[in-house]
């Protein structure tokens, strides 16, 4: 791990990354706001203020969206400022409510559990339980609603079209992870047809979380033995296919976390699935889909357009569906609210967020958004149940695989 003191001192407070900042903009409070936050952080490392009573509430209201980072004209690395205090902070008082949490949402299976009990009690929202133990205010989060193919995609390719040998270019890892495995098991299904249609098939390994949730919120620890499991799970040098942006991003930086050859070459393997399909020529076969009548807008994840700095190649995979009308979405990268699991941590904040992207992508007149990460999916979808289900919300993927249909999924 870097050293805090030496990471903070790159800060020259010159406030470019104010305006930038999700909670700033909120709150208009000076320590929400990323150079307020290092602050807050260097002072407390130097002795001069504490970290449980004067540092813990501010850092906790972070979205850790990164945002920052792109706005700084220092290059401070703001994420292991970030991640290194809030590591610092669970050592030393560590929450057994936040770990349960992590634990609740990266297992598959306590995750399906948890899903299957819910619906048996009153109510739409996140169970009670979930605010007493680990939120600041009552929930705004609906439970998840898994989406996968249902009766309305009959007429869809069930099993992905394999190449063969003669049209075969390769093989590639698909991270299923945890969330993303359980919620939308679709958007994996589209990944594996997209590919497919490219000639690539997937290698099936068994494999696990990737520690994004863990090393965002403090439990580096643990996010160091996920990181060096699912190394070992896809061994070799083929290309490693994500399309879940926090992932991706953490999965960029496992150099810096690991510190190992191995936790380099690995890094050098990952792809965002967007970038994948641009530089393997899905453009082409876009144009002679079928294509959708549709208008379309999309939301920067942050962990792919402040983490990854991708944002150009998901707009022109979708700009290429024939048929559709692209509109650019005003904000649009400014986090939605979800933030792994701070919308239920910090619901209140987590819900202003989701109104206003909400108001945006009503201003584009879009029937469909598109996205790259399960939670701003399942956020941003909540809002669009709320409002009468006018706003169709897809993973990037199911967009372009529907352009081969025809037909948007349901």
């Amino acid at each position: 791990m870097k050293d805090l003191v030496e990471l903070t001192t790159h800060c020259v407070h010159c406030g470019f990354c104010l305006e930038s900042c999700p909670t700033f903009t909120t709150t208009r409070s000076e320590a929400d706001s990323p150079r307020g936050r290092i602050y807050l952080i260097r002072s407390a490392e130097e002795g001069v203020l504490r970290w449980q009573e004067d540092v813990r509430p501010h850092l906790d209201r972070c979205l850790g969206c990164l945002a920052c980072t792109t706005a700084c004209p220092s290059g401070v690395d703001y994420s292991s400022i970030l991640e290194i205090a809030r590591d610092k902070l669970e050592e030393q008082k560590p929450r057994i409510s936040k770990s349960m949490l992590l634990m609740g949402t990266t297992s598959p299976k306590i995750l399906s559990t948890q899903l299957g009990l819910a619906k048996l009690l009153p109510g739409k929202k996140m169970p009670l339980v979930a605010s007493i133990f680990f939120a600041s205010a009552k929930p705004e989060a609906d439970l998840p609603q898994v989406c996968g193919l249902n009766s309305s995609d009959k007429t869809r390719e069930i099993s992905p079209p394999q190449p063969t040998d003669a049209n075969l270019r390769g093989e590639v890892y698909l991270l299923e992870g945890c969330a993303m495995r359980v919620l939308f098991p679709r958007v994996h299904w589209a990944t594996r047809q997209l590919l497919s249609r490219l000639g690539f098939r997937v290698r099936e390994v068994e494999q696990g979380c990737c520690g994004a949730l863990h090393v965002h919120n403090g439990h580096v620890t643990d996010a160091k033995a996920l990181a060096e499991k699912l190394i070992k799970q896809m061994p070799g040098s083929l290309p490693i296919i994500v399309n879940s942006a926090g992932c991706g991003s953490t999965m960029k930086a496992y150099d810096s976390l690991l510190s190992t050859p191995e936790a380099n070459q690995f890094r050098d393997r990952v792809k965002d699935i967007s970038e994948f399909l641009l530089e393997q020529g899905l453009i082409d076969l876009l144009k002679q889909s079928q294509g959708i009548d549709a208008e379309i807008t999309y939301h920067d994840a942050c962990h792919l357009a402040h983490g990854q700095k991708i944002k150009i190649e998901p707009r022109q995979l979708i700009q290429s569906v024939p048929n559709a009308t692209y509109t650019e979405l005003p904000e649009s990268d400014m986090c939605c609210g979800s933030a792994g699991v701070y919308n239920v941590l910090q619901p209140q904040l987590a819900r202003s967020l989701l109104d206003r992207k909400y108001g945006h992508i009503g201003e584009t007149r879009a029937n469909i958004v598109a996205t790259g990460n399960p939670g701003c999916h399942a956020w941003i979808a909540q809002a669009a149940r709320e409002h009468g289900q006018k706003v169709q919300v897809m993973h990037t993927v199911e967009l372009l695989e529907a352009s081969f249909s025809g037909v948007p999924f349901q």
